[in-house]
Formats: structure tokens, sequence, C-alpha cells
């Protein structure tokens, strides 16, 4: 395990929970984000007073930039945990292209470097919207150009995740923000089976199984969370904790329920399975264990999820194209 972190896209989603954890780890973490995207001060709003903790924007198509961010940190690790904006795009890995020839640039200067691990963390966070294009093959060959050049690169794909700090624009974060605030809640497909998602908390804890174990220039995939839980049965389990912990002033949250039926989406994934290794976790938790513990925190978390509402009422009115849960 390093001493000091640089953390890329360390307020968006998965960046914001991997930057919790390194902290919670003993870490000095320097965390870089140009919030243009998904990234959110306020998810890092509480470690802006912690001695472990630095901040500072960074744009990642921008080289001086992002070089002054490698000499600040002068990082034993590096994650990287952005995901392109238009992946269906040719352009869409440009950016990726000018972070990695920088670092590479500056690690070649720097003789005294400690830099031992950079782990690039890709999200199928697309696959619920059916795109995803050539950009994960292309990622790869960039990212295996880059480890030949010398760069020490891991890379971890993970599943669609939820969890902590998810603004609602993934199935499950939508389904909690429609029900708290008393609006239907669209279930795609309810009989189909819930596949492909996994704990925010499990794709961290891979991540640093990844920094600690994986090997130079191999690429590693987090399996999703084993459930024979329906779409149906899991908004069931969301409004039940609801229930519990924030009963409406009339009847229960699966009233807001309605039942969807539309065909299903065609994903144009382009990956070969074969060049990836299955990363095993032997604690993952459960769908059931997994929803009850993000509804306990976006209730735990007002002043987040307040500040976060002005975004959910710009997508509840389209919610097909978030709302179908696997």
């Amino acid at each position: 395990m390093s001493n000091r972190s640089a953390v890329f896209g360390g307020a968006g989603f998965i960046g914001t929970n991997l930057v919790y954890q390194l902290i919670e780890d003993g870490q000095q973490v320097f965390n870089f984000d140009n919030l243009s995207g998904l990234g959110n001060l306020l998810n890092i709003a509480e470690l802006m007073q912690q001695s472990r903790h630095s901040f500072a924007r960074c744009d990642i198509s921008n080289p001086e930039e992002i070089r002054q961010a490698l000499l600040m940190a002068a990082a034993d690790t590096i994650y990287f945990c952005i995901t392109p904006k238009n992946p269906e795009e040719e352009s869409s890995l440009e950016n990726f292209r000018t972070f990695f020839e920088t670092v590479k640039e500056w690690r070649n200067g720097m003789a005294d470097t400690k830099l031992h691990k950079i782990v690039v963390v890709v999200s199928e966070h697309y696959k619920l919207l059916g795109t995803y294009g050539k950009m994960y093959a292309g990622l790869l060959k960039l990212l295996d150009s880059y480890a030949s050049d010398g760069l020490p690169i891991s890379s971890l794909l993970v599943p669609p995740a939820f969890g902590p700090f998810q603004q609602p624009d993934s199935p499950i974060s939508m389904i909690i923000y429609r029900a708290i605030e008393g609006e239907t809640i669209p279930v795609v497909n309810p009989e189909e089976k819930v596949s492909d998602l996994v704990y925010v908390k499990d794709v961290v804890d891979a991540i640093v199984l990844v920094e600690k174990n994986g090997k130079i220039g191999g690429h590693y995939h987090l399996t999703g969370t084993t459930s024979s839980m329906s779409n149906i049965e899991a908004a069931d389990v969301i409004c039940d904790s609801l229930n519990e912990a924030l009963p409406p002033p009339v009847g229960r949250y699966q009233a807001l329920i309605e039942e969807v039926t539309t065909s299903l989406i065609a994903s144009d994934i382009s990956k070969d399975e074969s060049a990836l290794t299955i990363l095993g976790l032997q604690n993952k938790t459960s769908l059931g264990e997994a929803l009850k513990k993000t509804v306990s925190w976006y209730l735990n978390n007002p002043r987040w999820y307040n500040q976060s509402r002005t975004r959910f009422f710009y997508l509840w009115q389209n919610p097909e194209t978030v709302l179908k849960i696997a």
C-alpha cells in the first residue's frame, strides 16, 4: 500500500468513495477533478479541513495542469477514475491519451519519482444505456501501449455501481429520489432479473486490491453482485427501507410503483472478455444489504441530498434513460 495517492476524478461518484477509503486507511490523498461532469465539491466538503486531503482542479485535456498535479502530489500511486463523457465518439479517448502521455513524459524526466502503480478504473455505467461502442477495446489498446512504454498500469473494469454520493442518473438512485419526492417510480421490465450491479464499497475494495496485488499490464474485471432478485423485488426492498426509516404521510412507498414493459436495450459493448482476469472479492455485499445501506446513506445525509435535488428535477421527467435496473 502506498503512502501518497493521487486520485484523478476524485470528486465524482467512484472517486469520492475511493478518496474517503484511502484517507481512512491512513493515506495522504491528493484529489484532482475539473468539476465539469459529475464531480461535486459537496462530495468532499467534509474532507476539506483534513490534513491528509488536498484538492485542486485539474483538466486531463491540459498537459500543464496535469504536470502541476503530478508535481504537487509526488504520488506513489495514481488512481484514474474518469469515464469518457461521450464514449460513442471516436475522439472519446483523446483526453486519456493526453493524460498518459503527460504522465509518461513527467516520469521519464523525474529520476527520483516513487510512482509504482497507476490503477485505471473503467466503469460500465454506460452499459445501462446500451451504449459503449468501441471505446473499451480502444482503451485497452491505449493502456497496453503505455504499459509497454514503461508506465506501471493496471486496469479494473467494474459493472454499473450504486451507493453513497451517487447523483440521480442511475436506476437505484433515481428510484430513491423519486420515492422520497413522492413521484411515481417506473420499474422497467419488472420480472426481469437484476444483474451486473455492484455496491460502490465493493468497487473501492477491488481498486485497493488491484493496487496491492495487481500485475503491471494486467486487466481485471469485478463481476456484479449475484442475485436472484427481480427488478420489482429490488424496488420493493428500497420502498420497505423507506417505509421503515421515513414513513410516507399515507400508505406505503410501493403505491408509487408503476410497472413498465419495454423491449430490451441493445448493448453495443465491444470488448474481449478473454483479456480480463476475474477479480474475486471474498466478502462482496449482497444486493439486498447494499440497497438498504444506500437508502440509509441518502436519509442520513440531508445536506448532500437537498443540493443534488436540482439534478433530480432535471432528470425525473425522462426516467427511461436511467430507470432500467439491469
